[in-house]
């Protein structure tokens, strides 16, 4: 009876400190529980506009566009045709503006040997056909396994959409691709083969983009020649440096843009085009002499000429780097750095997520530790035989977030920790959503209780999908960068996990939430305040 008790009272105390703890900087109203046979299943946000939220749903063999209003209200729910004489089409893509939303489809025609690209535009307000189905792009394709692709993008400010044509890759030659760059009414403007300046595997396309004026910008790596690499490896020196390639037109050769910043090795690197002004560009770099990530750095490339007008770095300090180790891992750490004869730095598997921009002229850097494996086990059939089992782990740990200034200083550098690790899920309920508001910065994820009062030096535990004490997390970075943490729900609400990935801060400012159980989910909205 007295353990009984004395359980029961301890869970009234956790209880308790939930409630205290329970936030006061957000409102959660929740839509109504709906059901993936009967409301279909969700699948992803495709866009949005200022008063509306269109979503990609699936009801059986049907695939659904869902417009759903700021109040969760679903306006209507409509098949997006994918049929083209007696052909089934697979959908490439959904694009939303204001005035329309234009759907990307693809057949691949086995007796003709090519794989078409087709598009259609509706109305936003009732998803009514505009236009009928276009074939815009074509690929001869011999084989289905080599059959190029497809992307789209598009600009910025929503002038412009370029499809990308990945054509079938040809043993030995220079890395080809076609572009295209339609206006917003979907008319071509130009075409062009694009062959990349470089050696075949000497060059890694990360992203391609399109700006305003049309111009296809291509970031990527390019990697050092063995001679070179053997000198720059024994300076301490990155192996690859980072490249912009930028085609205007249909005729021009690319210009080759260089992304040097000093003597620093550039670990991560990514790039962001606003509606007007200079293109950022952020990420991590190391040191020579260091083990891992020294710090962060920023650069402003003008638009034109995309040279460098401005820069900004900050070197990641001791108790940067070491927070929220446990005394252990620090120590650890520390050891292993004086091992190799070199100074600390953050583990290496940082993901830059994105750069935000600040309605103030700012902006920030988000990156995310991540990383996967693979193990193997062997299972017995029954009947002497054996089997290889492959098991998929997805880790997501701690956040950091990089503030830069409307002058493009850096200002500050946070880090909020986190340990999400999942298998066979492809991360599904790790990660985290973001929503900036004023001068705040909101992250949501899936956490334990456990963690709620966190400090440094203490454990960082491990989140579990299962566990007894899981719950959403709001972590709050102010504009000075102090990190606070706290239950998104009351402890009664607490079953409601969410899938961060699929939550998306709207136009307003609230964010858009999806929690699921089995096959029941809901939506949610959270209003910041």
């Amino acid at each position: 009876m007295l353990k009984r008790t004395f359980l029961a009272a301890g869970l009234l105390l956790a209880l308790t400190s939930l409630a205290q703890t329970k936030t006061d900087k957000a409102d959660v109203n929740w839509g109504p529980e709906l059901n993936d046979k009967t409301d279909g299943d969700f699948v992803e946000v495709t866009g949005m506009t200022d008063d509306a939220v269109f979503q990609l749903m699936r009801r059986k063999k049907e695939v659904l566009l869902q417009r759903m209003d700021l109040n969760m209200k679903v306006i209507y729910q409509k098949p997006i045709d994918l049929e083209l004489d007696k052909k089934d089409l697979s959908l490439e893509g959904i694009h939303v503006t204001k005035e329309r939303i234009i759907v990307f489809s693809s057949f691949y025609d086995k007796k003709n040997d090519q794989n078409d690209l087709y598009m259609r535009t509706y109305d936003p307000q009732d998803f009514s056909p505009k236009t009928r189905i276009d074939k815009i792009a074509r690929i001869p394709a011999e084989k289905s396994r080599n059959k190029g692709g497809f992307n789209v993008h598009v600009s910025p400010d929503d002038s412009k959409v370029l499809v990308e044509i990945e054509v079938p890759r040809e043993k030995g030659a220079r890395e080809k691709f076609i572009v295209k760059v339609f206006d917003a009414e979907m008319q071509q403007l130009w075409e062009r083969d694009c062959v990349l300046p470089f050696e075949d595997n000497e060059f890694r396309r990360e992203r391609v983009l399109v700006d305003n004026d049309g111009s296809l910008v291509v970031v990527g790596v390019r990697y050092t020649k063995k001679g070179e690499y053997r000198e720059r490896k024994r300076d301490g020196q990155a192996t690859y440096d980072y490249h912009l390639l930028v085609f205007k037109n249909e005729s021009d050769a690319p210009q080759d843009h260089l992304i040097e910043v000093g003597n620093k090795a550039l670990q991560d690197m990514t790039i962001s085009l606003g509606t007007s002004g200079d293109i950022l560009c952020a990420g991590l770099f190391g040191d020579k002499g260091t083990i891992g990530i020294r710090g962060s750095f920023f650069l402003k490339l003008d638009r034109n000429t995309k040279k460098v007008t401005h820069e900004s770095f900050k070197d990641f300090d001791h108790d940067f780097i070491t927070a929220y180790m446990t005394e252990k891992e620090e120590k650890r750490a520390e050891r292993k750095a004086e091992r190799k004869d070199k100074d600390l730095g953050i583990e290496w598997d940082y993901d830059l997520r994105e750069i935000i921009h600040r309605e103030d002229g700012g902006a920030i850097l988000m990156a995310e530790e991540y990383y996967m494996y693979v193990t193997t086990s062997r299972m017995s059939t029954g009947n002497g035989g054996y089997t290889t089992v492959y098991t998929y782990h997805y880790v997501y740990n701690d956040i950091i977030a990089v503030n830069i200034d409307p002058s493009g200083n850096i200002e500050w550098a946070a880090k909020v920790p986190k340990r999400q690790h999942s298998t066979n899920d492809g991360g599904a309920y790790s990660s985290y959503a973001i929503a900036v508001k004023g001068d705040n910065i909101y992250l949501v994820f899936d956490d334990t209780g456990e963690n709620l009062f966190l400090k440094p030096g203490d454990k960082v535990r491990q989140f579990e999908l299962t566990g007894k004490d899981a719950l959403v997390v709001l972590a709050t970075i102010d504009g000075d960068g102090h990190v606070t943490r706290e239950a998104l729900f009351s402890p009664e609400r607490r079953e409601a996990i969410l899938r961060p990935k699929d939550c998306v801060q709207l136009q307003n400012d609230d964010m858009l939430i999806y929690a699921s159980r089995k096959k029941d989910y809901r939506f949610g909205m959270i209003r910041f305040d």
